[in-house]
């Protein structure tokens, strides 16, 4: 979240990467009710895992259900390779 809030700074302004930082937290926080509400990431890409993902604010959310908790994996930017990011393979 460091990383998404400075680079938004360098490109915009201090307001903007903060209101794109308590956007986000807020995606986050409505997983605490909604822990299904996001889309199965094996039903994207060819690979077996039990990770969801959410969009907010360009941005994916991806974060996996663990019992009575959400697990919050990994926040990436839209343009980054995810796939490559979270699994260290290049989607095909």
């Amino acid at each position: 979240m460091q990383k998404i809030k400075q680079h938004v700074t360098d490109e915009f302004e201090v307001n903007i990467a903060a209101k794109t930082i308590r956007d986000i937290v807020k995606t986050i926080r409505r997983l605490e009710m909604f822990p299904a509400s996001g889309q199965m990431l094996s039903g994207k890409i060819d690979v077996a895992i039990d990770y969801y993902y959410i969009y907010s604010q360009k941005n994916y959310v991806f974060y996996r259900i663990e019992k009575e908790c959400v697990k919050i994996i990994r926040v990436i930017n839209e343009k980054q390779d995810y796939v490559q990011i979270l699994f260290g393979i290049s989607e095909v």
